[in-house]
């Protein structure tokens, strides 16, 4: 078998994503509680995390539009502190471009840059992710001959429109690729369903879910994956 192209996942596959999301959070909080009268009275982190949530449940369109709830959710909150369309408007653009900016500003795991450059260096590679981080601002678009996440497919992992979109970008077949992704049921089982190869990064040493069928491979350390995947390619 011909290893034509690899799909690869990003948040806690390549960096951890609960301190950086956190800390973007807090941050777009902190710049629009102070340019924006009246918001920290009307919500509070946690407060504004909700109303999102509840945004999300009225309009399921946005369930996987992050970037647009999380912009929507900031508009509609400056509007209820009584600020005109225009200005909440900008408000909300402004303190989203806070949030992409830290979401971005990140540190990768161990060996992850290195087998970027590899992996880039032997087959197309394409980043198929749920979230919204910015490959330009975080260094590593240059490994990355297409970026697609949940937002621009319209669709979110579980659900294999990712996997099917970068087939169809590559113009290969499923059995022609493979997918490296953490989650055992995002990553692992969904490209599985689709007819990918995959290879789950098991960074924590989990044991593997008895509710899914076993990935190809299996790696432990970042450094691991290049020469498995060679390993795995050889007659």
């Amino acid at each position: 078998m011909a290893l034509k192209l690899i799909t690869l996942d990003l948040d806690d596959t390549l960096w951890h994503t609960t301190p950086v999301m956190q800390r973007a959070e807090q941050a777009c909080y902190d710049w629009i509680c102070a340019h924006c009268p009246g918001f920290a009275d009307l919500y509070s982190r946690d407060g504004l995390r909700q109303y999102k949530s509840e945004l999300a449940e009225c309009y399921p369109s946005l369930q996987h539009q992050i970037s647009r709830l999380r912009f929507e959710t900031l508009r509609r909150a400056a509007l209820q502190t009584g600020c005109d369309s225009s200005t909440a408007h900008d408000l909300a653009s402004a303190a989203f471009e806070v949030f992409s900016q830290e979401r971005s500003t990140l540190e990768l795991f161990a060996g992850a840059e290195t087998m970027l450059q590899q992996l880039s260096a032997r087959w197309p590679l394409i980043a198929a992710t749920n979230g919204n981080a910015d490959l330009e601002r975080v260094g590593i678009h240059h490994y990355f001959s297409a970026h697609l996440n949940a937002e621009t497919v319209g669709a979110a992992k579980p659900q294999g429109d990712i996997f099917l979109a970068a087939l169809a970008h590559a113009g290969v077949e499923a059995h022609e690729c493979l997918h490296i992704g953490d989650h055992p049921h995002h990553d692992i089982d969904a490209a599985r369903t689709v007819g990918l190869h995959t290879l789950w990064v098991n960074l924590d040493n989990r044991i593997w879910p008895d509710t899914f069928s076993p990935p190809t491979l299996q790696v432990r350390t970042l450094s691991e994956v290049v020469e498995l995947i060679q390993r795995w390619q050889q007659p």
